[in-house]
Protein backbone atom coordinates (compact mmCIF):
# COMPACT_ATOMS: atom_id res chain seq x y z
CA UNK A 1 0.00 0.00 0.00
CA UNK A 2 1.30 3.41 -0.93
CA UNK A 3 2.11 5.50 2.12
CA UNK A 4 0.67 9.00 2.14
CA UNK A 5 1.13 11.66 4.78
CA UNK A 6 -0.29 15.10 5.37
CA UNK A 7 2.11 17.92 4.56
CA UNK A 8 1.25 21.37 5.88
CA UNK A 9 2.67 24.61 4.49
CA UNK A 10 3.55 27.51 6.78
CA UNK A 11 3.39 30.29 4.23
CA UNK A 12 3.79 34.01 4.69
CA UNK A 13 1.16 34.49 1.99
CA UNK A 14 -1.38 32.63 4.09
CA UNK A 15 -0.55 34.79 7.06
CA UNK A 16 -1.33 37.94 5.09
CA UNK A 17 -4.98 36.99 5.50
CA UNK A 18 -4.55 37.69 9.21
CA UNK A 19 -3.28 41.24 8.79
CA UNK A 20 -5.42 43.67 10.73
CA UNK A 21 -4.95 46.64 12.99
CA UNK A 22 -6.76 48.05 15.97
CA UNK A 23 -7.98 51.60 16.16
CA UNK A 24 -4.83 52.54 18.06
CA UNK A 25 -2.53 50.76 15.62
CA UNK A 26 -0.76 48.93 18.46
CA UNK A 27 -0.02 45.24 18.29
CA UNK A 28 -0.79 42.69 20.95
CA UNK A 29 -1.32 38.99 21.26
CA UNK A 30 -4.86 37.69 21.38
CA UNK A 31 -6.14 37.89 24.96
CA UNK A 32 -6.37 34.85 27.16
CA UNK A 33 -9.50 32.75 26.61
CA UNK A 34 -12.60 33.97 28.37
CA UNK A 35 -15.11 31.76 30.13
CA UNK A 36 -16.70 30.25 27.07
CA UNK A 37 -17.57 26.69 26.15
CA UNK A 38 -18.30 26.07 22.50
CA UNK A 39 -21.02 23.44 22.37
CA UNK A 40 -20.87 20.83 19.66
CA UNK A 41 -23.07 21.70 16.72
CA UNK A 42 -23.46 20.59 13.13
CA UNK A 43 -20.79 22.81 11.56
CA UNK A 44 -17.16 21.70 11.29
CA UNK A 45 -14.98 24.81 11.32
CA UNK A 46 -11.79 22.74 11.55
CA UNK A 47 -11.50 22.93 7.74
CA UNK A 48 -10.91 26.67 8.10
CA UNK A 49 -8.38 26.56 10.91
CA UNK A 50 -5.24 25.75 8.98
CA UNK A 51 -2.96 28.30 10.68
CA UNK A 52 -2.31 29.79 14.10
CA UNK A 53 -2.51 33.58 14.13
CA UNK A 54 -0.72 36.11 16.30
CA UNK A 55 -2.79 39.24 15.85
CA UNK A 56 -4.19 42.31 17.60
CA UNK A 57 -7.70 41.23 18.49
CA UNK A 58 -10.68 43.54 18.31
CA UNK A 59 -12.61 43.67 21.58
CA UNK A 60 -16.00 44.29 19.97
CA UNK A 61 -17.63 43.55 16.59
CA UNK A 62 -18.18 47.26 15.99
CA UNK A 63 -14.44 47.97 16.38
CA UNK A 64 -13.72 45.46 13.64
CA UNK A 65 -16.57 46.82 11.49
CA UNK A 66 -15.18 50.35 11.82
CA UNK A 67 -11.80 49.18 10.52
CA UNK A 68 -13.06 47.22 7.51
CA UNK A 69 -14.35 48.52 4.18
CA UNK A 70 -17.06 45.85 3.84
CA UNK A 71 -19.40 44.31 6.42
CA UNK A 72 -22.27 42.06 5.44
CA UNK A 73 -24.55 39.32 6.68
CA UNK A 74 -25.72 36.57 4.38
CA UNK A 75 -25.53 32.86 3.69
CA UNK A 76 -22.93 30.55 2.25
CA UNK A 77 -23.81 30.11 -1.40
CA UNK A 78 -21.27 27.35 -1.99
CA UNK A 79 -17.58 26.60 -2.39
CA UNK A 80 -15.27 26.48 -5.39
CA UNK A 81 -11.65 25.85 -6.19
CA UNK A 82 -9.51 28.93 -5.67
CA UNK A 83 -6.14 29.86 -7.10
CA UNK A 84 -3.29 27.37 -6.95
CA UNK A 85 -0.03 29.14 -6.20
CA UNK A 86 3.67 28.36 -6.45
CA UNK A 87 4.83 28.31 -2.82
CA UNK A 88 8.51 28.18 -3.75
CA UNK A 89 8.94 24.91 -1.85
CA UNK A 90 7.97 22.54 -4.65
CA UNK A 91 4.60 21.92 -3.00
CA UNK A 92 1.70 23.96 -4.35
CA UNK A 93 -0.34 26.31 -2.18
CA UNK A 94 -4.05 25.61 -2.71
CA UNK A 95 -6.77 28.15 -1.96
CA UNK A 96 -10.51 27.60 -1.56
CA UNK A 97 -13.23 30.17 -2.30
CA UNK A 98 -16.26 30.68 -0.07
CA UNK A 99 -19.13 32.15 -2.06
CA UNK A 100 -21.26 34.34 0.17
CA UNK A 101 -24.66 35.65 -0.89
CA UNK A 102 -25.35 38.93 0.89
CA UNK A 103 -28.79 39.25 2.46
CA UNK A 104 -28.11 42.25 4.70
CA UNK A 105 -25.51 44.80 3.57
CA UNK A 106 -24.10 46.73 6.50
CA UNK A 107 -21.15 48.62 5.06
CA UNK A 108 -19.49 49.08 1.67
CA UNK A 109 -21.59 46.58 -0.29
CA UNK A 110 -23.98 48.66 -2.40
CA UNK A 111 -22.39 50.07 -5.51
CA UNK A 112 -19.17 48.09 -5.06
CA UNK A 113 -18.25 46.58 -8.42
CA UNK A 114 -16.21 43.79 -6.79
CA UNK A 115 -19.44 42.42 -5.25
CA UNK A 116 -21.60 41.80 -8.34
CA UNK A 117 -25.22 40.85 -7.66
CA UNK A 118 -24.50 40.72 -3.93
CA UNK A 119 -21.98 37.88 -4.22
CA UNK A 120 -18.77 37.97 -2.18
CA UNK A 121 -15.90 35.62 -3.03
CA UNK A 122 -13.71 35.05 0.03
CA UNK A 123 -10.34 33.39 -0.50
CA UNK A 124 -9.16 31.04 2.26
CA UNK A 125 -6.40 28.52 2.67
CA UNK A 126 -7.35 25.02 1.55
CA UNK A 127 -4.92 23.63 4.09
CA UNK A 128 -2.46 20.80 3.97
CA UNK A 129 -1.66 18.55 1.03
CA UNK A 130 -1.25 14.78 0.95
CA UNK A 131 2.25 13.65 0.15
CA UNK A 132 2.58 10.92 -2.44
CA UNK A 133 6.10 9.58 -3.06
CA UNK A 134 4.99 8.15 -6.40
CA UNK A 135 4.60 11.59 -8.00
CA UNK A 136 6.50 14.92 -7.90
CA UNK A 137 5.65 17.24 -5.01
CA UNK A 138 3.94 19.75 -7.30
CA UNK A 139 1.36 17.06 -8.09
CA UNK A 140 0.34 16.45 -4.48
CA UNK A 141 -3.31 17.20 -3.87
CA UNK A 142 -5.09 18.96 -0.97
CA UNK A 143 -6.07 16.86 2.02
CA UNK A 144 -9.48 18.59 2.00
CA UNK A 145 -11.40 18.81 -1.26
CA UNK A 146 -14.04 21.33 -2.29
CA UNK A 147 -16.61 18.65 -1.44
CA UNK A 148 -15.17 18.37 2.10
CA UNK A 149 -15.72 22.10 2.63
CA UNK A 150 -19.25 21.82 1.25
CA UNK A 151 -20.02 19.05 3.73
CA UNK A 152 -18.37 20.79 6.71
CA UNK A 153 -19.97 24.21 6.09
CA UNK A 154 -22.91 23.67 3.75
CA UNK A 155 -24.71 26.11 1.52
CA UNK A 156 -27.39 28.02 3.36
CA UNK A 157 -25.31 28.45 6.52
CA UNK A 158 -25.84 31.95 7.92
CA UNK A 159 -22.68 34.02 8.04
CA UNK A 160 -21.44 37.51 8.84
CA UNK A 161 -18.20 38.61 7.21
CA UNK A 162 -15.77 41.54 7.38
CA UNK A 163 -13.92 41.27 4.04
CA UNK A 164 -11.83 43.51 1.83
CA UNK A 165 -10.47 43.12 -1.68
CA UNK A 166 -7.23 41.18 -1.49
CA UNK A 167 -4.14 42.56 -3.26
CA UNK A 168 -2.62 40.63 -6.19
CA UNK A 169 -1.00 37.37 -5.20
CA UNK A 170 2.65 37.68 -4.26
CA UNK A 171 3.29 34.14 -5.52
CA UNK A 172 3.11 32.97 -9.12
CA UNK A 173 -0.34 31.68 -10.03
CA UNK A 174 -0.11 28.14 -11.39
CA UNK A 175 -3.86 27.84 -11.89
CA UNK A 176 -6.40 30.65 -11.31
CA UNK A 177 -9.08 28.20 -10.19
CA UNK A 178 -12.79 28.51 -10.92
CA UNK A 179 -13.74 31.63 -12.85
CA UNK A 180 -15.40 34.54 -11.05
CA UNK A 181 -18.26 36.61 -12.48
CA UNK A 182 -17.31 39.72 -14.44
CA UNK A 183 -16.06 42.45 -12.13
CA UNK A 184 -15.85 40.25 -9.04
CA UNK A 185 -12.66 40.25 -7.00
CA UNK A 186 -11.30 37.87 -4.43
CA UNK A 187 -11.68 39.04 -0.85
CA UNK A 188 -9.70 38.31 2.30
CA UNK A 189 -10.83 38.39 5.92
CA UNK A 190 -8.91 38.91 9.20
CA UNK A 191 -8.84 36.13 11.84
CA UNK A 192 -12.04 37.42 13.49
CA UNK A 193 -13.67 38.22 10.17
CA UNK A 194 -15.88 35.14 9.65
CA UNK A 195 -18.77 34.49 12.03
CA UNK A 196 -21.07 31.54 11.35
CA UNK A 197 -24.39 30.51 12.87
CA UNK A 198 -24.60 26.83 13.71
CA UNK A 199 -28.15 25.67 12.86
CA UNK A 200 -28.07 22.88 15.43
CA UNK A 201 -26.97 25.24 18.20
CA UNK A 202 -29.61 27.73 17.08
CA UNK A 203 -32.26 25.08 17.77
CA UNK A 204 -30.77 23.83 21.03
CA UNK A 205 -29.10 26.92 22.48
CA UNK A 206 -28.22 25.30 25.82
CA UNK A 207 -28.47 27.83 28.65
CA UNK A 208 -29.41 30.44 26.01
CA UNK A 209 -25.78 30.51 24.90
CA UNK A 210 -24.79 31.85 21.51
CA UNK A 211 -25.31 29.82 18.35
CA UNK A 212 -22.46 31.74 16.71
CA UNK A 213 -19.03 30.21 16.10
CA UNK A 214 -15.85 31.82 14.86
CA UNK A 215 -14.53 30.65 11.52
CA UNK A 216 -10.76 31.20 11.58
CA UNK A 217 -10.53 31.85 15.34
CA UNK A 218 -12.62 31.10 18.42
CA UNK A 219 -15.51 33.51 18.80
CA UNK A 220 -14.21 34.86 22.11
CA UNK A 221 -10.73 35.71 20.79
CA UNK A 222 -11.48 39.40 21.37
CA UNK A 223 -13.39 39.06 24.62
CA UNK A 224 -16.82 38.62 26.11
CA UNK A 225 -18.50 41.27 23.93
CA UNK A 226 -18.43 38.84 21.02
CA UNK A 227 -20.52 36.33 22.98
CA UNK A 228 -23.53 38.57 23.63
CA UNK A 229 -25.27 37.92 20.31
CA UNK A 230 -26.97 34.58 19.81
CA UNK A 231 -27.60 34.64 16.06
CA UNK A 232 -26.29 36.33 12.93
CA UNK A 233 -29.46 38.40 12.81
CA UNK A 234 -28.91 39.61 16.38
CA UNK A 235 -25.30 40.53 15.61
CA UNK A 236 -26.32 42.32 12.40
CA UNK A 237 -29.04 44.21 14.30
CA UNK A 238 -26.48 45.19 16.94
CA UNK A 239 -24.17 46.59 14.26
CA UNK A 240 -27.06 48.51 12.73
CA UNK A 241 -27.69 49.99 16.14
CA UNK A 242 -24.07 51.12 16.19
CA UNK A 243 -24.56 53.09 12.99
CA UNK A 244 -23.66 50.51 10.35
CA UNK A 245 -26.25 50.07 7.63
CA UNK A 246 -26.95 50.74 3.97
Amino acid sequence: MRKRTVFSLALAAIMTLSACSTATGTEANAPEGHAYVQHKGSLDVSVLRTSHYDFPAYETPEELAEDRPVVAAGVIGGWQQGPILDSGTGVLDYRIILRMRVTEPLKGVKGRSSIPRGLVFIELSQGAVLSDPAVPADQWKPHKSVEDFEKALPAGTKILAFPRERPPHEQAVVDPGARLPAGARLMSVPPQGLILEDPQLALQRPDESTALVGGLEELNAGGAEWLKHRTVQELASHLRGQGFGE
